[in-house]
């Protein structure tokens, strides 16, 4: 009976090999996205494909996202042991207590406010110029907000603190593991912005979000606190542009 409950889900292998498919997926739509708007007599290189990847990134990031977002949830149908598991359920899809809310909100923007203290003092270490160029050049900002702010938190946390986190927590590394194997994950694919933003940032961030899920048993809890992060970064960027 335990056996028919755990195969519900995709074991750790196959959820591995299944996010890694998606993340390749995710990043070919993005290239994909990027191609298409391309203009065609227009003289092609290095510079002019990063600055119109800035100026299009809600529109790539939304696009990608959506993708990314089907295909969890077209692997978690198809799983042949999921039939008495809804998306919902796998992917613990329930609504936060409040105090768990009230709680993880505060951590997390203690650690937005350290995080701005430190790049105030040490801003050759954390210095990108990728976010305020995609803000300044941005054709849309309703779409920079919808895609970063929005899409893009849902997507990375329906992957990682929910798809891949159940796998992981279900196996031989439990539940402490998941919160550690799902934020070096996500530190990893997000490689470009450096050594010391995923160190000082995004890695405890992703640590913060993995146990936001666990304590609440709600992925929708790190799915808001990562969209508040988001939202507040296009926010404070905002006002360094204007």
């Amino acid at each position: 009976m335990n056996t028919q409950h755990e195969n519900k889900y995709w074991n750790l292998t196959l959820t591995s090999i299944i996010s890694f498919i998606i993340v390749v997926v995710f990043s070919l739509t993005q290239s994909l996205v990027l191609f298409f708007l391309v203009e065609p007599d227009t003289v092609q290189n290095k510079d002019y494909l990063q600055q119109l990847a800035s100026s299009h990134l809600g529109l790539i990031s939304l696009v990608s996202s959506l993708v990314g977002l089907f295909l969890v949830v077209f692997f978690i149908k198809i799983n042949r042991g999921s039939t008495n598991a809804s998306v919902k359920e796998y992917l613990n899809l329930f609504t936060p207590s409040f105090k768990d809310f009230s709680i993880f909100l505060f951590l997390s923007c203690l650690l937005m406010f350290f995080i701005e203290f430190l790049t105030s003092w040490y801003p050759e270490l954390f210095e990108t110029d990728f976010a305020i160029e995609s803000y300044r050049h941005a054709n849309s900002l309703f779409l920079l907000y919808l895609g970063v702010g929005v899409a893009g938190p849902l997507f990375e946390e329906v992957l990682f603190r929910g798809f891949l986190f159940k796998a992981v927590q279900k196996s031989v590394f439990g539940s402490h593991g998941a919160v550690l194997f799902t934020a070096i994950v996500f530190s990893i694919i997000h490689v470009q912005y450096g050594l010391w933003i995923i160190l000082c940032m995004l890695f405890p961030m992703a640590i913060l979000l993995g146990y936001a899920r666990l304590k609440s048993n709600s992925l929708l809890l790190p799915i808001l606190l990562h969209s508040i992060n988001n939202l507040l970064t296009c926010l404070i960027t905002h006002f360094e542009v204007y």
